[in-house]
């Protein structure tokens, strides 16, 4: 059903009593001289395609709707704005703009293109591209005026992100001071070169306080501390304590 001239029903489904008003401004009801077109198919066979078989039914969608709307196919735009072109989703929705009509009114459109003749051109030129077999038909056809604007294309960005561990080595290093120690006829020697002398604070054990020594140990303790003190005079000392046994036998 379509409305009267010089009206337009903006609802969707079967036309009642009262849903078409009359278009602002009166004329062709197409103020912008642009008319939406889309158009169901029904069982295409989108993904069983290859491109030159889709750029092939969109061609002839151009040519058919261009044909039915008393215009060329340069004035048949896809929602993209390509001229000679048609949007054929996925899900098997055709999406057109015709623009810049100016010899004809908004139901003489809707008129031309809900006719059985417009359908069967579509279906005709469709199965000859995808094939006789093929179950394929024509849903609703819809027309709205609506003044063209292009959609722009989305693209999505893809952001990677690296992650870098940064290892850091601590090296401690450890110095440690080793004493060489020797004993001379039972008696701890330190080594002098790495012994700090203190000998007015040492105190002595109680047990070197209660024993005596005898002269000659005492010669001998004292040769010892004075050898410890330096290395030379300890080699003379054993030098001679060596010749004076080799002299005594």
């Amino acid at each position: 059903t379509i409305c009267p001239e010089g009206k337009w029903t903006h609802s969707s489904g079967s036309l009642r009593a009262g849903d078409c008003t009359p278009c602002a401004g009166g004329g062709n009801c197409l103020p912008d001289g642009d008319a939406r077109v889309t158009i169901e198919l029904r069982n295409f066979p989108y993904t069983g395609l290859d491109p030159m078989q889709m750029a092939d039914v969109e061609a002839s969608f151009v040519r058919g709707i261009a044909s039915a709307c008393g215009t060329n196919n340069e004035s048949v735009v896809d929602v993209f704005g390509k001229e000679s072109s048609v949007t054929i989703s996925s899900d098997g929705q055709v999406s057109a703009f015709v623009k810049d009509v100016t010899s004809s009114s908004a139901n003489e459109l809707a008129a031309r293109l809900y006719s059985s003749s417009f359908r069967g051109e579509l279906l005709n030129s469709t199965l000859a591209i995808i094939g006789i077999e093929a179950h394929f038909s024509i849903g609703a056809i819809s027309v709205k005026p609506q003044a063209f604007v292009a959609l722009v294309p989305t693209s999505t960005m893809t952001t990677s992100t690296s992650t870098v561990a940064i290892v850091t080595t601590t090296t401690v290093a450890t110095t440690v001071n080793a004493s060489q120690t020797t004993r001379v006829h039972g008696a701890e020697s330190v080594d002098p070169w790495s012994m700090h002398w203190d000998i007015e604070q040492s105190t002595p054990s109680p047990d070197l306080e209660q024993s005596t020594p005898s002269p000659d140990s005492e010669a001998t303790n004292a040769a010892t501390i004075q050898a410890t003190a330096s290395p030379w005079p300890l080699m003379l000392y054993i030098g001679l304590a060596v010749g004076s046994g080799a002299w005594g036998k």
